[in-house]
């Protein structure tokens, strides 16, 4: 009965907000509106923990509002009345859908109250604060010209309130010490402004409570000297990512979501999965060095995404299947191996003129030298896995050789990103499940 009365009383909340956003409208901007909606979604949610007691219930609450959103989507009467004030903006965006499979997620996950206090607090206050502050005073932005727009007083003021989201639950429920709560709470202000600075489509409203709270569950019961680490760790980041940055044609947002992807990476894997991304990153813009003519081609961020994707689906899956985590290692160093044998490859065929066999064994020495070889000494990879390896390996540079004909390389598109994903998630889950076969029938992992 409590529960039904609470969701009663929730439904009718947001009913309410959304009925004074509507008589609003004609005063007020559609993002403005919409930052009025998400705000009350979010102190709404925010009582969930003292309101409800079985996480079930929300879960049913969420599955309706979800279902009550797409009528709103989807029925033009419904949409061009009281929707207006959730689907008035001209960007697309899934954003309050994202938001309720957020609430649900974590309030499903949390342990303890701060926890749930913490995630959906940074993701209703520091989100809309930082956008509307972003919106009316942003001047600087940090974004490139064909990406979301982005402007540093934003995200200066989204760490700020970040920070503030983080601290004063931390200090005022928790035993933990005030050093500790201050390294936490800078570690997920810094963290959270990085996730919102890549986020697109609204999906910040999933991606900033599952990491904020995956951060916080990573952080939170460590000695100071370990979280300190972590600290350090994402400080010596931020310095290669600006070296890179300086060498390179990446976007100032291409360089923040790499640092969130070694991150996470980090927390995720441990220090030795660092290491593939790391030789990709560092070695992107050298031998051969970067021509002039590279350096105008501007990489924005789906270059990381490209490079990265199918090396993460790799690492949650050995967080998921411990059993297999060796091999999915392996297989997370072969798919940055693999991108940077392609990489390397079309720098030499379209900036430097190079033979296609002479270019293709650049990249494979290259991928070798700095990716493969090490991987061999730092795991337990037998000579058949890394023959296994060094074939995949091979094995991606027809494909390589195809899309640099089909696709102009000098203007890299989202068609070049999606072969090369394809490409390279393709031979790794074909290395995957090869490996574990052999290794079953030879008892090798």
């Amino acid at each position: 009965m409590q529960d039904l009365l609470a969701a009663l009383g929730v439904m009718a909340a947001l009913g309410s907000s959304m009925l004074i956003a509507r008589l609003l409208s004609g005063k007020i901007s559609p993002e403005w509106s919409r930052k009025i909606i998400h705000i009350a979604m979010g102190c709404i949610a925010l009582t969930f923990p003292f309101v409800f007691a079985n996480s079930w219930s929300v879960i049913l609450l969420g599955l309706i509002s979800i279902g009550i959103l797409l009528l709103l989507r989807h029925i033009k009467a419904l949409r061009q009345s009281i929707g207006q004030t959730l689907l008035g903006v001209k960007r697309k965006s899934f954003g309050e859908i994202y938001f309720v499979i957020a609430i649900m997620v974590v309030f499903f996950l949390h342990q303890s109250p701060f926890e749930y206090l913490i995630a959906i607090s940074v993701l209703t206050f520091a989100d809309s604060i930082a956008a509307l502050v972003g919106i009316s005073y942003g001047r600087h932005t940090i974004a490139h010209a064909d990406e979301d727009a982005k402007s540093s007083e934003g995200s200066t003021t989204f760490f700020v309130v970040a920070f503030m989201c983080a601290l004063v639950p931390l200090q005022l429920m928790t035993e933990i010490g005030r050093a500790e709560v201050l390294v936490i709470s800078f570690l997920i202000g810094l963290l959270a402004a990085m996730i919102e600075m890549i986020a697109k489509n609204g999906n910040d409203n999933l991606l900033l409570p599952l990491l904020t709270y995956s951060i916080l569950r990573e952080n939170i019961y460590k000695p100071l000297d370990e979280i300190l680490t972590n600290l350090g760790i994402m400080v010596i980041f931020f310095a290669v990512g600006i070296m890179v940055y300086k060498l390179t044609n990446l976007t100032k947002l291409s360089v923040v979501y790499a640092l969130l992807a070694a991150y996470l990476m980090m927390i995720l894997g441990g220090i030795m999965w660092i290491f593939p991304p790391l030789m990709l990153f560092v070695t992107f813009g050298i031998m051969p060095e970067m021509t002039d003519e590279e350096k105008q081609m501007t990489q924005n961020y789906k270059v990381i995404e490209c490079n990265t994707i199918v090396g993460i689906l790799c690492l949650y899956a050995s967080v998921f299947l411990p059993d297999l985590r060796d091999v999915l290692y392996i297989a997370f160093s072969l798919s940055f191996a693999c991108h940077l044998a392609i990489n390397t490859y079309s720098r030499f065929v379209n900036f430097f003129h190079k033979k296609k066999r002479v270019a293709a064994a650049m990249g494979l020495g290259k991928a070798a030298v700095f990716i493969a070889l090490p991987t061999l000494i730092l795991t337990n990879m037998n000579w058949l896995t890394f023959g296994l390896y060094l074939g995949a390996m091979v094995l991606v540079v027809p494909p390589a050789v195809f899309f640099n004909i089909m696709y102009d390389y000098k203007n890299v598109g989202d068609e070049t990103f999606r072969a090369n994903k394809t490409t390279v998630g393709t031979y790794v889950a074909i290395f995957i499940i090869v490996t574990v076969l052999i290794g079953g029938y030879y008892g090798i992992f």
